[in-house]
């Protein structure tokens, strides 16, 4: 496990490839866009540019000031005190180094010279927005996610606020300036949110202090404390499910809509959806920036749709069509499939088309902003779902030849095999046993159910407000097949640490504080609602598969890129090597389940000696 932890940085691109056949699937993260987050809303200072804090710090330093006497300044007076009084643009510059240095003085005994603060306050590092958060807020936008900033922010002596941003990168931004009003009056917030046209739960909030941040929340809105700059922009990733970093200004960042003929799109949509020409004009989001395998999110006459394109024909968006419309209706959540168009003349490819499943959904595995009772019946919702598929009658919904069940197992161990053999760059020792090991120890008992193929927490939708799963995404990898593949893959994040680049996991994060639930109450539950008395006997089996197959797939996206890179090969090593340490573990389980010889000198008869009393040692 140690090794796997280590100088995993790389290849974040492999995370969704794992055991299934290698097919074109969509970007686990994708669907966040399309739930109920709509915009962020960032504070300027300790955000997006340098916090004051330490500034006032450094700055009673070096005029002999006693620390901390700004900080009391801010503190006391009230809402009438010089510093809030100039926030909400009451008094200008001047009035307030007049007035807040003299309540300073009076603090420390001594004078303090304000002015040089201010200038400091505008000047040097201050002016220089922090980097992590401009690429966020780049991401975040060409997602289709609103911006804005909302400050507590003062007149220069010129008379223009202090805001040393791009005002392109934000849709909205208010300044308590100029409105006259500031952080925490909840009615600055309010004004905020009209004018990003959004609702208090569909914006996420990110500020330095606490109390700005409690306002935030007791209006609805999720809200983020901002310390670690990194850790801050990991938990918003969390909560919008899409990659914040790595943006490269090019094609892909410009307007998705001029990437589709609009005019061939909407008049399919009018046909196929039934609506008059005077209906809205059709709006589009790109979800996914992939050439060979696009997803736009959609919005048309009242309706949210959601539209895969790919380059041509492919086995997974046929199998996801025929499994959608088979399980519409059903007890599986699934979203609505509207069309499969393989008319070249729409889009020049063929394409899905279904309805949006509005709800939350998450990549981080931890669930950050959320309460250990939140996170934990999320899980189990999860797990209910999937028993939900597992227990579904085949053929009541004609899905009793979907894929060819008989050997499954075997069938993936050859398979993932040969994608071994025929990607192979260098010798992997822990792979040489794997592929010796797992057919000689395939489970000897494997059900038959439906099977998901990617169950994992960033393919599922939850109600807005319930912990509760609305909608299954993903299932080209669908089949019939061992329903253990799913569970073990979902928790498969419980063994990994979350900067694993291959697959997030989340066993450095102390899942018992969190109220995640651990591997065996997963296992419980799931065994308990499937009627499993004797457990999952081959469970290390199952993971040592999953990171054989992972290995793997890895080894095969980096052939062609390798040119030399020895840290590639290093990666499917290391978790070779993991996959490994579980084979060991499943060796002792058999052994140690296996039958006792008698101890020498004792008779197979209980109470009698035995004859032979020394053989064989």
């Amino acid at each position: 496990m140690m090794m796997l932890m280590k100088k995993m940085r790389t290849a974040a691109r492999f995370r969704s490839q794992l055991w299934s056949l290698k097919m074109p699937s969509l970007c686990h993260r994708s669907f966040a866009a399309i739930s109920t987050y709509k915009a962020v809303i960032f504070d300027m200072y300790g955000v997006l540019i340098p916090s004051p804090v330490k500034l006032a710090t450094v700055f009673e330093q070096q005029n002999s000031v006693p620390l901390g006497t700004l900080g009391r300044a801010i503190r006391t007076g009230g809402e009438l005190n010089a510093w809030k009084r100039f926030m909400r643009g009451e008094i200008g510059a001047e009035e307030f180094v007049e007035a807040f240095g003299r309540q300073c003085s009076e603090i420390a005994g001594c004078p303090v010279p304000i002015g040089s603060f201010l200038s400091d306050l505008t000047s040097g590092p201050m002016t220089r927005p922090l980097p992590v958060m401009m690429k966020a807020i780049l991401c975040a936008r060409s997602r289709g996610l609103k911006t804005a900033v909302l400050s507590n922010n003062f007149l220069q002596l010129n008379g223009d606020p202090f805001l040393p941003l791009d005002h392109s990168l934000f849709d909205v931004i208010v300044e308590s300036c100029r409105e006259g009003l500031s952080k925490p009056d909840p009615r600055i917030y309010h004004l905020c949110l009209n004018r990003l046209g959004v609702s208090a739960h569909e914006a996420v909030f990110l500020d330095d202090l606490e109390l700005n941040v409690k306002a935030a929340v007791q209006l609805g809105m999720h809200a983020i404390k901002v310390g670690d700059l990194a850790v801050s922009v990991k938990e918003l990733e969390g909560m919008l499910g899409i990659p914040l970093s790595g943006f490269v200004p090019g094609p892909d960042s410009a307007p998705w809509a001029t990437k589709l003929p609009m005019d061939r799109l909407t008049q399919y949509l009018r046909k196929a959806l039934h609506l008059s020409d005077e209906a809205d004009p059709v709006a589009v989001q790109q979800l996914s920036p992939s050439q060979s395998n696009s997803l736009y999110h959609l919005t048309t006459g009242g309706r949210h749709l959601l539209l895969r394109k790919q380059q041509k024909t492919s086995r997974a968006m046929e199998t996801e069509y025929r499994l959608l419309k088979s399980l519409n209706g059903s007890s599986i959540p699934v979203p609505e499939i509207i069309d499969l168009c393989e008319d070249p003349s729409v889009l020049g490819a063929p394409f899905l088309l279904m309805e949006v499943c509005l709800g939350r959904m998450f990549s981080d595995h931890s669930l950050p902003g959320l309460t250990p009772g939140d996170r934990r019946a999320l899980y189990q919702a999860m797990q209910h779902t999937l028993c939900q598929i597992h227990c579904l009658d085949t053929r009541a919904v004609g899905l009793e030849d979907y894929g060819e069940p008989v050997d499954y197992m075997g069938l993936q161990v050859r398979w993932w095999t040969q994608q071994y053999r025929d990607s192979e760059t260098q010798p992997i020792p822990a792979m040489e046993r794997l592929i010796q090991w797992l057919p000689l120890h395939l489970p000897k008992h494997q059900r038959t159910t439906l099977i998901h193929g990617s169950f994992r927490l960033e393919n599922l939708v939850f109600h807005a407000e319930k912990p509760e799963v609305v909608a299954v995404m993903d299932w080209g990898r669908s089949k019939l097949g061992d329903p253990l593949i799913d569970l073990t893959f979902s928790c498969m994040g419980h063994y990994l640490p979350q900067d694993n680049p291959l697959l997030t996991g989340i066993s450095d994060r102390g899942l018992v504080q969190l109220g995640i639930p651990t591997v065996e109450e997963v296992m419980g539950q799931y065994c308990s609602s499937m009627g499993l008395e004797e457990g999952i006997p081959d469970w290390n089996f199952y993971m040592a598969f999953h990171l054989f197959c992972l290995a793997a797939s890895h080894q095969g996206e980096s052939k062609s890129t390798i040119a030399g890179q020895t840290g590639s090969g290093r990666l499917a090593e290391q978790v070779a090597d993991l996959a490994w340490d579980f084979a060991t573990k499943e060796g002792f389980r058999i052994f140690n389940a296996m039958p006792r010889a008698p101890h020498a000198g004792t008779s197979p008869l209980k109470g009698k000696r035995s004859k032979i009393t020394g053989a064989g040692l």
